[in-house]
């Protein structure tokens, strides 16, 4: 740095705490000119269509006051973004920042966009109401407020035109019959990689049974002149119900660095009307939906009266196998049957439920001879051709020869005499003598310690997985203590980030400071004025020597962005150290 340099920044500091603190901005647009201008790219549009809403705010101040919308009734907003300029002429400053919102229209008629407010030094300016018609569109219309739980507001997704994320569901068959297997598919296209893991809230498919494909297919593609990065995830779904159902739309948790705010995308809804099955099921006919196959087999083709066979029959093929009824069994005389529970083994993947449903019957037969099993019928319907058909298995042979045993009678002439119990006790000898009292040779298992601790592991484990859901259910609820007791570590890294990638040292440590202020305070502060947000400190108890310390940082950040000559590589570096150390001491007070 040159000495002249030296002298010149505190100089200029100096200067600007005295501006803002004592004699309040200078002005730098002409007398009468509101601060406030709002403008829509269109004044006609459709539901299927977007609005771009326009809000420039100017003034001569170096921290420029955010707008307040009003509540736009009609209206949902998809996206949001800002950009600021600010200028120092001979001591006269000038900023303007521009926020634009691209809004979906959910009602038709025409709709008003109330007028928006910002208050500088004290005064609030407005701008006129802006009148739009709308006009119902030709697809599906967005979702209304209050179609999604409390306090979550839809953003769903416009049209794929070139944005950064957009996300989009669908599924393959409108029209399906009852029990048949729809695919509900939802892919986020990123032009930009996210932050972190992207969080996923699957709808609550009412009227549908679920079944998760836990494959995530990745692939790029190339839309509206952008190369997308495509993550698509399927939900295997069957309905249960008939007639109109709805999807209700699913969510996408974007979330966010610290320079950069996270989002959340919700897709439309997804409408389905769900047919009945034809007339003319067969008589026996219990509701199983797919393409089915049946086969029967016994472990023994050979056996003997009273001891037992093992049947076995298997359902496979494509369906909802876990909840198909059980095939028809027939009438078996002779016999006597005792049944198992049946063991299911399904797989969801690549857009389809396959498996197979094993059922296995203990069979006694009672008396000897050739026997044939008879046939197992199952009767299911095909979507894909909307035919009821009958499937069988093939019937077994099986021969049965007499059981073994004795019958009771006299004894042959030629047996020899039984023996006496006393001769027969006699002939025994023992291996060892028998001690005069029993006892264990080892000690119970039961008295081991390690034994029961064993058994406390899964007490172990069990408590601490409910401690960390209920922490983890606490912090859900309470964001806001969430953001402020990670805000002095979020802005640690932040800071060594900066230092990494050898950002703009100046601006980061400005927006660094802000936000971090925000996450503590619990409330946004980007907007505020620097009196404002000294004022907002001092009412939450801050020290007025931390207070001042806030504002020259703030103030120093600024002019080293906008201050001609004023931006130093060794003065930046400082300022990020000053930084650190501000935030240290705001965390012991806030």
């Amino acid at each position: 740095m040159k000495p002249r340099t030296k002298h010149i920044i505190p100089v200029l500091l100096a200067a600007a705490v005295l501006l803002l603190t004592t004699g309040g901005p200078v002005r730098a647009q002409s007398p009468g000119q509101d601060p406030i201008f709002a403008e829509v790219d269109r004044t006609s549009l459709s539901t299927d269509e977007t609005l771009t809403l326009t809000v420039t705010v100017s003034g001569g101040m170096l921290s420029t006051p955010r707008p307040a919308l009003p509540d736009l009734q009609g209206f949902q907003i998809l996206s949001s973004q800002s950009s600021s300029q600010i200028s120092i002429v001979n001591g006269d400053i000038s900023s303007r920042v521009v926020y634009v919102y691209r809004l979906q229209p959910y009602e038709t008629g025409d709709l008003v966009i109330q007028p928006i407010a910002v208050t500088v030094d004290g005064q609030t300016y407005s701008t006129p109401p802006i009148g739009v018609q709308v006009v119902q569109g030709t697809g599906a219309p967005a979702p209304a407020p209050g179609s999604l739980p409390p306090g979550q507001a839809a953003q769903p997704a416009p049209e794929l035109q070139g944005q950064d994320l957009y996300v989009e569901a669908e599924v393959d068959n409108p029209a399906p019959y009852v029990g048949e297997l729809v695919v509900y598919t939802v892919r986020l296209y990123q032009a930009a990689n996210a932050f972190g893991q992207i969080g996923y809230e699957s709808p609550p498919f009412t009227g549908f049974w679920s079944e998760q494909d836990t494959s995530q297919y990745n692939y790029l593609a190339e839309a509206a002149g952008r190369i997308y990065d495509v993550t698509e995830v399927q939900t295997l779904l069957f309905p249960s119900v008939v007639g109109p159902v709805t999807i209700e739309p699913a969510g996408l948790v974007i979330p966010g660095s610290f320079f950069q705010p996270g989002q959340r995308l919700y897709t439309q809804p997804v409408a389905l009307d769900v047919q009945p099955l034809p007339p003319g099921a067969p008589a026996a006919f219990e509701g199983a939906v797919g393409q089915f196959s049946l086969a029967g087999t016994l472990d023994a083709v050979q056996g003997a009266v009273n001891e037992p066979l093992t049947w076995r029959v298997t359902l496979s093929g494509r369906g909802n196998l876990s909840v198909a009824p059980d095939p028809m069994w027939p009438e078996m005389p002779g016999w006597r049957d005792f049944e198992s529970k049946a063991s299911i083994h399904t797989e969801a993947k690549d857009g389809q439920v396959s498996g197979s449903r094993v059922y296995e019957r203990l069979l006694v037969p009672s008396s000897a001879g050739e026997f044939t099993l008879p046939a197992v019928e199952y009767i299911y319907f095909d979507p894909a051709d909307g035919q009821y058909h009958t499937i069988r298995t093939e019937p077994l042979t099986v021969s049965i020869a007499p059981g073994s045993g004795s019958t009771a009678g006299t004894m042959p002439p030629t047996a020899d005499p039984p023996e006496s119990a006393e001769q027969a006790a006699a002939d025994i000898h023992h291996l060892k003598p028998v001690p005069a009292g029993l006892a264990r040779a080892t000690p119970p298992l039961t008295k081991s310690a390690l034994y029961w601790a064993a058994w406390a592991v899964p007490l172990v484990g069990a408590a601490g997985y409910w401690t960390w859901h209920r922490r983890q259910r606490f912090w859900e609820r309470n964001a806001g203590l969430a953001r402020n007791s990670q805000a002095r570590r979020k802005a640690k890294k932040a800071l060594a980030q900066v230092r990494r990638q050898d950002r703009d040292a100046y601006e980061a440590a400005g927006q660094v400071l802000r936000t971090f202020l925000g996450d503590k305070l619990d409330q946004p502060v980007l907007g505020l004025t620097h009196q404002a947000l000294a004022a907002l400190l001092t009412e939450r108890g801050l020290e007025a020597d931390l207070v001042e310390r806030v504002d020259v940082l703030l103030v120093s950040s600024e002019m080293g962005r906008f201050a001609p000559g004023a931006s130093d590589a060794g003065h930046a570096h400082s300022l990020l150290q000053e930084v650190g150390m501000l935030i240290d001491a705001l965390e012991r007070d806030l």
